[in-house]
């Protein structure tokens, strides 16, 4: 949770002192957890609190009870395999490249579902609501919504793994994510010569389409320091494509359009028009002799997931962004 200790209830605090210490390494699997009369005392409340508390620890897949026992933080059976879900919003080619490279890697380690939450706030909610105790390990791409930390906070922080975006969620959780506005930049800086060619750039960023604003910023910053023309449209699918002119092209039908009209007017990406794309995919290897790209390495980011997989330690990582070069530009 995201919310001040002291703002927390007693309940609260009994649950997220434990995720804590779960998550830390304070607490291992198979070890037992206070019991219900020793943390009412701790905590100067009721046994019904800790009750609640250690009933929602259990719905959530945190602890289980023994009779006569008392409470353990659950151990998995040796050699069975973790549970994962992962939640990301939509499978485009660039998390095809993820997906596959990270299954490669840990299928011996791990089951993995996928739903999707394609940037809505209320499915996400959904799948979280139905599905968080069933898995040992949650993996989400994050989004830009108000309302974002409260549905993750659902989730103990120790089961979850960010990728490729954290929007507005902090460091307790775990990550391996892009930097979409220093990243961006970054990469524009490396095609600079480039783009000079032209004599003006155009961005097609789709409105509402959930992609992160940071990546806008970062264009505009890379323009503004290097005095280039450029223009920040919606969508290219009203907008003459002029010869002469550069295209950054966040959404992939956008791409489609451009090179459509290329075809049309017999004009070589790369001379008459320069074609830049957002994130790679095979496709982009080899349509059009080569598509330039500005993309994370997903690879990399896979390989680091599976460490974090095999390994189980904490990880917050910052996976680049680059600019591959090919004849479009």
């Amino acid at each position: 949770m995201n919310r001040k200790k002291e703002s927390l209830s007693k309940s609260e605090q009994i649950i997220a002192s434990i995720t804590e210490s779960v998550r830390l390494g304070k607490i291992v699997p198979g070890q037992t957890i206070p019991s219900i009369n020793i943390t009412a005392q701790k905590y100067g409340v009721a046994r019904k609190t800790v009750v609640r508390a250690y009933e929602k620890l259990k719905g959530q897949g945190v602890i289980e009870s023994k009779p006569k026992t008392g409470f353990f933080v659950i151990n998995k059976k040796p050699n069975s395999k973790l549970k994962v879900l992962l939640v990301i919003h939509s499978f485009d080619g660039h998390w095809e490249i993820l997906y596959n490279n990270f299954y490669a890697k840990v299928s011996g380690y791990c089951d993995i579902e996928i739903f999707f939450h394609h940037y809505n706030i209320k499915v996400l909610e959904l799948i979280i609501n139905r599905s968080v105790a069933d898995y040992d390990l949650v993996i989400i791409s994050s989004f830009n919504h108000p309302r974002i930390r409260s549905v993750v906070a659902r989730i103990p922080a120790y089961k979850v793994l960010l990728v490729s975006r954290k929007d507005r969620l902090d460091d307790s959780y775990n990550y391996i994510i892009q930097d979409f506005y220093e990243g961006t930049y970054k990469a524009l800086c490396e095609a600079k010569n480039q783009v000079r060619k032209y004599q003006k750039i155009n961005l097609s960023f789709p409105e509402n389409a959930g992609h992160s604003e940071t990546l806008k910023q970062g264009f505009l910053k890379f323009c503004d320091e290097f005095l280039i023309e450029n223009t920040v449209v919606h969508s290219f699918k009203d907008v003459e494509i002029k010869k002469g002119e550069a295209y950054f092209l966040i959404n992939d039908n956008d791409l489609i359009r451009v090179l459509n009209v290329c075809k049309v007017r017999n004009w070589i990406p790369g001379k008459e028009v320069g074609v830049l794309s957002y994130n790679e995919t095979p496709l982009k290897q080899v349509i059009r002799d080569g598509i330039s790209v500005v993309s994370c390495n997903f690879e990399m980011m896979a390989n680091e997931m599976a460490s974090f997989i095999k390994e189980q330690k904490t990880i917050h990582k910052i996976i680049p962004i680059q600019f591959i070069e090919r004849n479009s530009l």
